[in-house]
């Protein structure tokens, strides 16, 4: 076997996002008292994704993954022929598996809160996946699979019919209510979701992503503060006007809007899992008017290769840095107002 580079317990965990609900910005370690125990798990995101005998694009075939398997992960390691952009890799029981479609995950259970005061709280869903049902009922309609680091307003709490308490979900873009039951959610205090350095003048914030290289850099007075990879879209300076929502857009922008929350793909109501929906998107950051925004995904892991359809996939925890720390500050709202905020240069 080739010679891997090995990533540390705490570097995975860094990466992952385990440790959400703590994070304010930590880039190389985790906060001081962090406790984040057993072993590391992952979920497939799709279908087919192979699990092979060596960390390598051409090695041998062992089996295939089902969507939303959840495994275990041993350790992550680069793999030395690659993919380029992303060579990481897991290393499972069986195998090895590309992260591109292994979605790193939580398996906690939280303290349900008694009553949720208007308008509602956020809250993120903390397991590798869960169910929202029509109803406070296991039997009633099934809706949307709801999936880790997926972002949800909570407006209220009820007793379901298997007598444990359910939160009640309003979806920002319907306006529909669902229901999931509330152990599998974690509420956010609100000092988790203040501003960071709101003391910084706006002129003096600035974040470049640099799409060649698949990378954010953010900055506070000409000096870098915060630096990851990301997924951008395909990228061309003047793309063709019926293909301008797949390109990301290269020139200079500015953070103008903010969603803790969106429903994003079709806005159809399903429990289709392979619909084009994707509930409870976390913390996005608008920066144009055709909707391409900074946001977090649960739906890839493969950050350091184009993925999107134009807009800035992120690490859920790191999306959160850049809505807090971004102008304009603006209230927990569905939809904030629009005002101008941190520059943004978007360059090839």
């Amino acid at each position: 076997m080739a010679v891997m580079s090995r990533i540390s317990r705490r570097e995975f965990l860094q990466i992952a996002g385990l440790t959400l609900g703590t994070l304010a910005f930590t880039p190389l370690s985790l906060p001081p008292g962090d406790s984040s125990g057993g072993e590391l798990v992952a979920r497939a995101t799709r279908f087919g994704i192979g699990v092979l005998d060596n960390p390598d694009p051409g090695a041998s075939l062992v089996r295939r993954l089902v969507r939303d398997e959840v495994v275990a992960v041993r350790e992550e390691v680069i793999g030395p022929n690659g993919p380029s952009g992303n060579p990481r890799w897991f290393h499972l029981a069986d195998g090895f598996a590309h992260t591109a479609y292994l979605q790193p995950v939580r398996d906690v259970l939280n303290p349900p809160l008694e009553a949720i005061d208007a308008p509602g709280r956020l809250a993120e869903v903390t397991v590798p996946y869960t169910q929202s049902y029509e109803q406070a009922d296991l039997s009633s309609r099934r809706l949307y699979r709801l999936y880790c680091s997926a972002v949800f307003w909570v407006v209220g709490v009820v007793q379901g019919v298997d007598g444990e308490p359910w939160y009640t979900l309003l979806d920002e873009r319907l306006y529909k209510r669902s229901y999931v039951q509330a152990k599998y959610l974690r509420v956010f205090e609100p000092a988790e979701l203040e501003p960071l350095s709101p003391e910084v003048p706006l002129e003096q914030k600035r974040i470049e992503v640099d799409l060649a290289q698949q990378r954010l850099t953010a900055f506070e007075s000409g000096r870098p503060v915060f630096a990851t990879t990301i997924s951008g879209g395909r990228y061309r300076a003047n793309p063709p006007a019926r293909e301008g929502k797949t390109w990301t857009p290269i020139g200079q922008f500015a953070v103008f809007q903010k969603m803790p929350s969106r429903h994003m793909g079709d806005g159809r109501l399903t429990s289709d899992i392979e619909a084009n929906e994707f509930p409870g998107v976390p913390w996005v950051s608008l920066f144009t008017m055709t909707g391409i925004a900074f946001h977090g995904v649960y739906w890839h892991n493969d950050f350091g290769r184009p993925r999107s359809d134009g807009c800035i996939n992120m690490r859920p925890a790191e999306a959160l840095w850049v809505y807090r720390w971004a102008r304009p500050i603006v209230p927990l709202t569905f939809y904030s107002e629009q005002r101008l905020g941190t520059q943004v240069g978007v360059r090839d």
